[in-house]
């Protein structure tokens, strides 16, 4: 890779089915790139889990649009999501995911976010969540 930057960006409706091929196109994507396969489904999964939550929490009622913008460089994969939705308040969020012993069947994601991550920020802004954060490669050596 060179030193520049590869840059992908992406929007889909709110709607599980569109997230669902995003979510593959940017699977394929990111298979075409130098980051070991592990990764990949990693980041797949961290993806997954931002659009559906935004889906399911932050257009709860009619689908709105969701982008993401991935920059690989040879240090790292930053990615960034906004939409328009609800806003989300990851403060009331707590830092360690619920008791298995509880059987509960949501409640998992922020957690799974946040140890697939580095640098992860939220903010809302000119009524638009956005998510960033960051995957540095020299921690997937």
């Amino acid at each position: 890779m060179t030193d520049r930057a590869k840059v992908l960006q992406v929007e889909c409706a709110g709607k599980l089915e569109d997230i669902r091929c995003t979510l593959r196109d940017l699977h394929r994507y990111l298979q075409g790139s130098a980051i070991p396969r592990e990764w990949v489904e990693d980041l797949n999964l961290v993806l997954a889990e931002v659009m559906t939550n935004i889906a399911r929490h932050g257009y709860p009622d009619e689908p709105g649009i969701i982008r993401v913008r991935l920059r690989q460089t040879r240090e790292f994969l930053e990615c960034h999501i906004t939409d328009d939705g609800i806003a989300f308040d990851p403060s009331h969020l707590g830092r360690f995911a619920p008791e298995p012993a509880e059987l509960r069947e949501g409640g998992y994601g922020w957690c799974i976010i946040r140890d697939l991550t580095r640098d992860i920020c939220y903010e809302r802004a000119n009524g638009y969540n956005n998510l960033s954060f960051s995957i540095p490669f020299e921690t997937m050596q």
